[in-house]
């Protein structure tokens, strides 16, 4: 009996369900002076590109901040979703940062989640706003 009570504990624990948070690397985007690009700008053109990338976007409090996620895998079992988040600490800056996390929810537990994310959106998304020179992406080192 012993036994069973230890199975079934041991079964409980293992299929109680993980949530695992990774994170991609940060960025700052400076903005292009020379365009007189203001935070807000780049906010309606994030939200643009994001939407048409298949993100739902919505505005975060304050109002210079926007959030968008996407889900990346929706099974019965385990869900995962890629947040976006992009916010400007002050509007005298002209500097906006780039956040990008992946969310996994669900049934499999985290060591068998993967504990590196690269988010390829983001790549496309620094590369148009230097394409359209509304500014530059630069990593933020820790």
């Amino acid at each position: 009996m012993k036994v069973f009570k230890s199975l079934v504990i041991a079964g409980v624990l293992a299929l109680s369900g993980c949530t695992n948070v990774i994170g991609d690397v940060p960025r700052s985007i400076h903005l292009s002076s020379s365009a007189g690009q203001e935070a807000g700008e780049l906010l309606s053109v994030a939200r643009d590109f994001f939407s048409g990338s298949g993100y739902q976007c919505h505005a975060d409090q304050p109002a210079d901040s926007l959030r968008c996620s996407r889900p990346l895998r929706d099974l019965y079992i385990h869900q995962t979703t890629a947040v976006i988040r992009i916010y400007s600490d002050d509007d005298a800056t002209p500097e906006v940062t780039l956040v990008t996390t992946r969310w996994d929810e669900g049934l499999i537990p985290s060591e068998f989640i993967s504990d590196e994310f690269h988010n390829p959106d983001v790549e496309a998304f620094c590369e148009y706003v230097k394409a359209q020179a509304l500014g530059v992406c630069q990593t933020v080192s820790s």
